[in-house]
């Protein structure tokens, strides 16, 4: 798809309400648009933004689910569902939806019927638009598309990416898996990794990689957030990040256990300002470890994000809700690709705050 512009793609059952949801927010007809196919897809594009328009999702998995194939990462996925579809049945749809392209159910979202001009009171299972919002959305995009038109880009297996490197600063207290997700995102072991009681990492360690053609430099932390850590070792550390980072982009990735949040990880970000400035968070990607704790308990991640403790909400939202679940155990790329994603995100956001 088109390096410098938005994509939105438009996911679900028949082809006019997809097309409705393009008319309305343009005002425009889909003959004054310049359009490709792509098999059954059809590519409508305008100069900030493209939207894809899949067909029938009930007789079109296999050409779906290859538009997703390579990895490739779309800024927004809505979906249509037909007048008087129930709650239940159009959450089952954006399961089957979520199995067949990957995305995540938390980044599908429903487009709800124009007259409803409000939020419904209404508790859905799934993430929504109303025409509004979805208006507030698109138009949100087309400005970052506008502003990040002259950005140089790297095209990815999954992504995008406005910069060419990148460091990723792993954080987070000691067990919690930093050295194990570093690991992880190389795609070797090269950062010592065992159960232990005592931290294992002393020194910040980093180690390089290509991944989605972006080089990525992985910084491997002590336990920073240990408050029998002496005020200077703890500064050296600091000071040596600081430095690693100095002359590339740098994205914090704060990991956490997902089964434990423990007293020390309440005011965890308080902390990060403190070391690394107050905008902090929004560098920041949590990634939680041991993915297998909610497999095998039955509870999805978004299910996890919704129902853990308060203060862990306001960790999460404080970072923009970029946050990804890692299994270490598993060689599985989708959960480097899912993290890369996010990354991709704080870069974009970055340069278009440096660029307003």
């Amino acid at each position: 798809m088109s390096d410098n512009k938005s994509s939105v793609v438009i996911l679900g059952k028949g082809t006019s309400l997809k097309e409705a949801v393009i008319t309305n927010f343009l005002e425009k007809d889909l003959d004054s648009l310049t359009n490709r196919k792509i098999n059954a897809i059809t590519v409508y594009e305008t100069k900030e933004l493209e939207f894809i328009c899949t067909p029938d999702f009930e007789t079109s998995h296999s050409e779906i689910k290859a538009l997703f194939s390579d990895k490739q990462f779309y800024d927004m996925h809505l979906v249509v569902v037909e007048r008087g579809l129930s709650p239940e049945d159009t959450w089952a749809l954006i399961e089957e939806l979520s199995k067949t392209t990957g995305v995540e159910t938390e980044n599908l979202f429903v487009v709800l019927p124009r007259q409803h001009q409000q939020v419904p009171e209404s508790h859905y299972p799934f993430k929504f638009y109303t025409f509004d919002q979805l208006q507030s959305k698109l138009s949100e995009l087309e400005k970052k598309s506008t502003a990040s038109s002259s950005l140089p880009t790297v095209e990815g297996s999954k992504g995008r990416h406005p910069d060419t490197k990148v460091n990723l600063v792993l954080l987070g207290m000691t067990g919690t898996g930093k050295s194990a997700c570093g690991n992880t995102i190389i795609g070797k072991k090269v950062f010592e990794s065992k159960i232990s009681s005592i931290p294992v990492t002393k020194e910040c360690q980093k180690e390089e990689a290509q991944i989605n053609f972006l080089n990525v430099r992985v910084i491997d932390t002590p336990d920073m957030f240990d408050d029998e850590m002496e005020k200077s070792a703890k500064g050296k550390h600091v000071k040596k990040c600081n430095e690693l980072c100095e002359s590339d982009p740098c994205v914090f990735v704060l990991v956490m256990h997902v089964s434990r949040f423990t007293d020390g990880e309440r005011d965890i970000l308080k902390k990060l300002e403190k070391m690394f400035g107050e905008n902090v968070s929004k560098q920041t990607v949590i990634l939680f470890t041991r993915g297998n704790d909610l497999w095998q308990a039955e509870i999805s991640f978004r299910d996890f994000l919704h129902d853990c403790q308060d203060k862990l909400k306001e960790i999460v939202a404080k970072c923009d809700n970029r946050c990804v679940l890692f299994e270490n155990s598993k060689s599985d790329p989708d959960q480097v690709d899912k993290l890369m994603n996010q990354v991709d995100l704080v870069l974009k956001n970055k340069k278009l705050s440096q660029s307003q």
